[in-house]
């Protein structure tokens, strides 16, 4: 069995000096929905320690990639992921160069998007375990396997594109040394990078967990690249998701200094706040006289049940995607179901919406299929939830 990843040093800074400060007992490792029973093996501990150099905050004690990556789950389909693929794809009309390589470019809903916009360059997707869009273009290659040197190589590209991407990876200075190594002179990294700080502040469940082990701001991130000899290109905002595209190009300005963060604060107030939050659905739930719901089957579930949503008062997940209905959301019990197909037999249904960009795309489906249904969409955290500028 492949082991856990030990983090020693700081995955942003490098330095030592890890200071732990919470603990998360038992969290689900994998965020996808799958088709056999509840095995022992699907949650582990989260631990969560600070850097005392540069501040920014991850876990300790990672399960092994295999684990929290052992099969595909991440569709990008809902018209908020299209509205931020289109204007992806247009940044990187104006600012990729030469051959494309999209890690972790999943089913490949941006490469469409790309062609979409009318971009012409090659185009080459590189993930574990892909899941295929219909819409996938034909002229698109897919290359199953995870990011490394010689994967890099051998495709061969002059522009790395990472659409929330970066995040996920377990060695931010790894990674960005083996780009470094392997892109040509005239290279670009483009990337899609979620406003973490942001994304904590307002609850938003999919910004911490496994996957995302890592807390930093966009300014260290920057500083972070320019460490390593490639500056700021170009930058572009979508306000719709706290997202920025970023293109970095080789060539550093005056080196960035930024102050130390405070990832420690900004980690406890996320979790403190999805812990408030499954409290008061708790006491929701307890007064509603109805059939309950929780939705989608994701991480945005699976966050609020892991800290204390109760399980058993749901009946089923619900979600719009066919690859996920009729299956169970890993960590749970729960089996996931069609809105379409569990609502109108439902006795007086609640739902439990953690959609978070989506919510208001979610809630006017759900509306049209049960007009009456009682939607209680997840709270944003209170004012006590703070995180660093830096």
């Amino acid at each position: 069995m492949e082991p856990d990843v030990q983090r020693l040093t700081c995955a942003v800074c490098g330095e030592g000096g890890l200071v732990p400060f919470l603990r998360i007992e038992a969290y689900p490792v994998f965020q996808g929905c799958v088709a056999f029973e509840t095995g022992s093996q699907e949650w582990a501990p989260m631990p969560w320690s600070e850097c005392r150099s540069c501040g920014s905050a991850q876990i300790m004690t990672l399960p092994a990639p295999s684990r929290i990556y052992q099969a595909g789950h991440a569709t990008g389909l809902g018209a908020a992921w299209a509205r931020h693929h289109a204007a992806f794809a247009d940044f990187l009309c104006a600012e990729a160069s030469g051959p494309i390589v999209d890690v972790g470019g999943g089913s490949g809903t941006l490469a469409a998007a790309y062609r979409r916009a009318s971009g012409n360059a090659a185009w080459t997707i590189l993930e574990p375990n892909a899941l295929r869009a219909p819409c996938l273009p034909g002229d698109v290659s897919v290359v199953d396997g995870f990011f490394d040197g010689d994967a890099l190589a051998r495709i061969g590209a002059s522009t790395v594109v990472m659409c929330h991407m970066l995040e996920h990876v377990v060695d931010l200075r790894s990674t960005l040394a083996t780009l470094d190594a392997t892109l040509p002179p005239d290279g670009r990294i483009c990337i899609a990078w979620p406003e973490l700080e942001n994304w904590t502040a307002q609850g938003m469940a999919g910004a911490l967990n496994f996957e995302h082990s890592i807390y930093l701001t966009v300014p260290r991130l920057q500083s972070l690249f320019a460490e390593f000899g490639w500056h700021l290109a170009a930058k572009r905002r979508w306000a719709q998701n706290d997202t920025c595209f970023l293109a970095f190009a080789r060539g550093v300005p005056a080196t960035i200094r930024i102050p130390r963060g405070h990832g420690a604060r900004a980690v406890s107030g996320f979790f403190d706040a999805l812990r408030r939050e499954a409290v008061r659905l708790t006491a929701m739930l307890a007064n509603h006289d109805g059939e309950a719901f929780l939705m989608p089957a994701s991480i945005y579930a699976q966050a609020l049940l892991a800290l204390g949503a109760p399980e058993h008062r749901f009946t089923a997940l619900l979600d719009n995607s066919g690859a996920k209905q009729g299956r169970r959301l890993y960590g749970t019990d729960l089996p996931i179901l069609a809105p379409a197909a569990a609502l109108p037999l439902a006795r007086n249904p609640a739902v439990i919406l953690n959609g978070g960009a989506h919510t208001a795309e979610i809630t006017a489906g759900l509306r049209a299929i049960h007009p009456d249904v009682r939607i209680v969409a997840v709270a944003k955290p209170d004012d006590a939830v703070q995180t660093s500028a830096a």
